[in-house]
């Protein structure tokens, strides 16, 4: 393993006053100001669920006092409409109300590329749940989870595996896509007895789309991948795993949530700086990356109704750049929801514990 090397001292940057809005004082920028570490983050966040993102990054926090919140979720739409609520029940991996025999659905994971060349993203804001982390010259890659019961034409640009993400997909048993990966990731998805679709060697499950550039031209859809699930035997070894420990806060529910508020996250990954600003009047975090709002290409702004941030360690392991993050064992985490931040623990056992 080669030296891991030194990160040079990223010089200040002067921010305006008002650049979040009044509702951050004095007090705040005291006690964030110089709060800047090195760490792994990993975010929660959609519209209506969960996405999860993470880095080596510097992080700030746009956050003030304790308060609470009693607003009603917002409208957001449910999948099904006009249906008795006898008939429904919150999806077990993002909480959207879906018919009984829907809300537990087997699961999906895709890796897809954020590398500005390979935008936009198809179907990036259909997700249920997302990591985000960084690969090689600190760019950024996200594994987006699907229900099977999704219908999606087109998914992508899809790109090669990382070990890290397989944890996490390891413990949805979710089958995993991708286009090659690293030399451990290869090993790992074997050692781990993980149901994989590789481009490489199962082809006729993508495609490559000829107006994009390789390498950000690869694509598959939900019929694919169901076509796949079924005739590679999935279905049978990959049942859906029981997410009963995520609790989810009903629509129109007008419970309190106590924390502080908070308005978004600063997140410098170095070739890229990303913001999650929350839009009231929505009620969802937006996500900006270097001050332009993200859209995939159905024009789909990328917001969440939560965002966590998992605090782990990150180690550079080559001159290439290959990183290696601890995702299992515990550490710090903070939630945004509702415009606010909770302070909290994550928690992973093993690969196959959530």
């Amino acid at each position: 393993m080669l030296e891991k090397p030194k990160l040079k001292k990223q010089p200040k940057k002067k921010r305006s006053k008002n650049m979040f809005g009044g509702i951050l004082g004095k007090k705040f920028f005291r006690k964030f100001s110089k709060q800047r570490r090195h760490i792994f983050a990993a975010l929660f966040v959609i519209v209506l669920g969960l996405l999860i993102w993470s880095g080596f990054l510097w992080w700030r926090l746009f956050i003030a006092e304790p308060k609470y919140a009693t607003e009603s979720a917002s409208g957001g739409e449910t999948a099904v409409e006009n249906a008795s609520t006898s008939t429904l029940a919150q999806r077990s991996i993002d909480g959207v109300m879906m018919p009984v025999e829907q809300a537990t659905s087997s699961l999906f994971a895709v890796m897809i590329d954020n590398f500005l060349e390979s935008r936009p993203p198809a179907n990036l804001s259909q997700a249920s749940l997302v990591w985000e982390a960084p690969v090689e010259a600190g760019l950024t890659r996200l594994l987006t989870v699907y229900p099977m019961s999704t219908q999606l034409s087109r998914i992508g640009p899809i790109r090669s595996a990382r070990p890290y993400f397989l944890d996490w997909a390891k413990e949805l048993n979710a089958l995993y896509l991708h286009v090659g990966g690293s030399d451990q990731a290869l090993a790992d998805i074997k050692s781990k007895d993980i149901f994989d679709l590789n481009e490489f060697y199962r082809g006729w499950y993508f495609w490559r789309d000829r107006a994009r550039a390789r390498p950000y031209n690869v694509y598959t859809s939900s019929e694919l991948v169901n076509a796949a699930f079924i005739k590679e035997g999935a279905s049978q070894d990959f049942a859906p795993k029981d997410l009963a420990g995520w609790i989810y806060r009903p629509e129109n529910s007008e419970a309190k949530i106590y924390g502080r508020f908070g308005k978004g996250l600063f997140i410098d990954f170095g070739p890229m700086k990303v913001e999650w600003k929350y839009n009231w009047e929505k009620k969802v975090y937006e996500k900006y990356e270097d001050d332009v709002l993200q859209k995939d290409e159905s024009g789909a702004v990328i917001a969440a109704k939560n965002v966590a941030l998992q605090i782990t360690s990150i180690e550079i392991l080559d001159e290439v750049g290959r990183r290696q993050i601890k995702t299992i064992g515990s550490g710090k985490a903070v939630v945004l929801t509702y415009g606010l931040a909770i302070d909290g623990m994550w928690q992973k056992k093993d690969a196959d514990s959530r």
